[in-house]
């Protein structure tokens, strides 16, 4: 049985799929392209996929059945790994929590490929400290957001903060100790 993520040669929103990926024990070969991808790359991208003509990636082929959109991609890699829950209520609040990511995950994409003046970084680091502070609120005390061992949510969550937060500014992370103490326990996972 192979696994192929197709996807540009960088984290973006593929990253939170080989994390979940990688916690689930699924082997799998990333297929990179450029960005933007040749027309080599979307040939590639169409004949793997099938049906997937609109060339979307993330790209999830897995036992030969192409799986697109990202956060449908996550999830089915989370239940294919035990990382998603089996209850109508612990799923919702997985689902509450990837939800929540994304809505920072957008804002932050203003400054990764949009304006990076000071104001602009300044209105960023606002919008960062509001959104954190929610998350570090959910997490309260507890290891995980959502349950008392780690799910697709913490995942997701990871990648925000270390490739849409804190890697963008640094120097928030001393305003949220339970994030970056979170942090440590998801990269502390073998």
């Amino acid at each position: 049985m192979t696994t192929t993520l197709y996807y540009y040669g960088s984290q973006g929103r593929g990253q939170q799929i080989r994390y979940a990926l990688a916690e689930a024990g699924i082997a799998w070969e990333d297929d990179n392209s450029t960005y933007p991808p040749t027309p080599e790359a979307k040939a590639r991208w169409t004949e793997a996929g099938g049906l997937n003509l609109t060339t979307n990636v993330p790209m999830l082929v897995h036992n030969g059945v192409a799986h697109t959109q990202s956060t449908a991609v996550l999830c089915y890699v989370a239940r294919l790994g035990g990382l998603y829950p089996a209850g109508a209520e612990e799923a919702y609040a997985v689902d509450n929590m990837i939800a929540a990511v994304d809505d920072f995950r957008t804002v932050s994409y203003g400054i990764i490929f949009g304006a990076n003046d000071a104001a602009s970084v300044g209105a960023f680091g606002e919008k960062l400290d509001v959104h954190f502070a929610n998350f570090e609120r959910l997490l309260g005390k507890k290891d995980w957001f959502c349950g008392d061992s780690i799910t697709v949510a913490d995942l997701t969550a990871f990648d925000l903060f270390n490739n849409f937060g804190f890697n963008l500014l640094p120097s928030k992370a001393a305003k949220f100790p339970a994030l970056v103490a979170f942090m440590e326990r998801v990269k502390a996972r073998p």
